[in-house]
């Protein structure tokens, strides 16, 4: 059966990032089935590899903010972790808070899998900020429980760490994956790039980006890592996105994804959501093949 990513559709498929976190705490059971009930064909999640080799669906790697403990979920059991609760109220990121309900549960992979509908599709982010070649089995893990669920036609993988990449396609070469680009990921050398060009009022390609975006447009439109770990996707921030770059990974029969619109955080909202409706519409202009979003319903009804 072919992976539900890559079946043709007029429009982009419509992904929940982080599961519906206009309705529910991120990456929870509760906000994935909400994005299915708002009309979205499928969510984008977080996971880490814990000490003891459980792949749990969690975003930061430090538990304080969303279960106000403070500990590394890395470092901790999945006995351990399966006894914090994820806070009613939640730093959204940029110091403002989002309030619900009750609190919920961290949950396994696994258990999420089972648990939503087999034509809702997942993009499972393994989730890194830096490659580390420590954290390698991570794929190799996730690798088994994909086989294990039998859920290779609905789910991709991405991430920004090209090693757990690798290891995934070695114990599972049919899942489809890819690495993920985003603007911040050059760090220091995204600054420096941006300083030369301002003092050298060297000219972007796109007025909205900066020299670092389209440094990492380059990158990302040759898809050099993406041979290394022998990607059949990719994803990446949108305002990396143009449609050259949609139509070279097409032209190699490669899907892409872009993030992430509507933001709750809004350190990554721009100039505000009326950019954001001009982004969507560009995006699906150049043909990306899904975008992931905080507010589902805002995107469907302008798609």
């Amino acid at each position: 059966m072919m992976n539900g990513f890559f079946n043709s559709l007029s429009s982009p498929l419509i992904l929940g990032h982080r599961g519906a976190p206009t309705h529910f705490q991120e990456n929870t059971l509760a906000g994935f089935r909400m994005a299915k009930e708002l009309g979205a064909h499928g969510v984008e999640l977080d996971v880490y590899m814990t000490r003891d080799e459980k792949i749990v669906v969690f975003h930061d790697e430090d538990t304080e903010r969303l279960t106000g403990e403070k500990n590394l979920i890395t470092q901790m059991t999945w006995d351990e972790v399966s006894r914090l609760n994820i806070q009613k109220s939640v730093d959204r990121g940029d110091g403002t808070s989002a309030k619900y309900l009750r609190e919920h549960k961290i949950t396994l992979l696994e258990e999420v899998i089972w648990e939503l509908p087999d034509d809702f599709l997942i993009n499972i982010e393994m989730k890194a900020y830096a490659p580390d070649w420590s954290r390698r089995h991570t794929g190799t893990h996730i690798a088994e429980i994909i086989k294990k669920t039998g859920s290779q036609d609905r789910v991709i993988v991405t991430s920004f760490d090209f090693f757990m990449l690798d290891y995934l396609e070695k114990a599972c070469p049919e899942i489809h994956s890819g690495f993920a680009y985003d603007g911040s990921m050059l760090g220091g050398l995204g600054e420096w790039l941006n300083r030369f060009s301002h003092l050298t009022e060297m000219q972007s390609n796109h007025s909205e980006r900066t020299a670092s975006d389209n440094f990492l447009n380059m990158l990302l439109k040759h898809n050099l890592v993406g041979q290394f770990v022998q990607s059949s996707v990719v994803d990446a921030e949108y305002k990396l996105l143009d449609s050259d770059t949609v139509t070279a990974f097409h032209d190699r029969n490669m899907l892409v994804g872009a993030y992430t619109l509507f933001p709750e955080d809004k350190r990554y909202s721009g100039t505000g959501e009326s950019q954001h409706e001009l982004e969507a519409l560009r995006l699906v202009e150049a043909g990306v093949d899904w975008i992931e979003c905080d507010d589902i319903a805002r995107l469907l009804e302008i798609i």
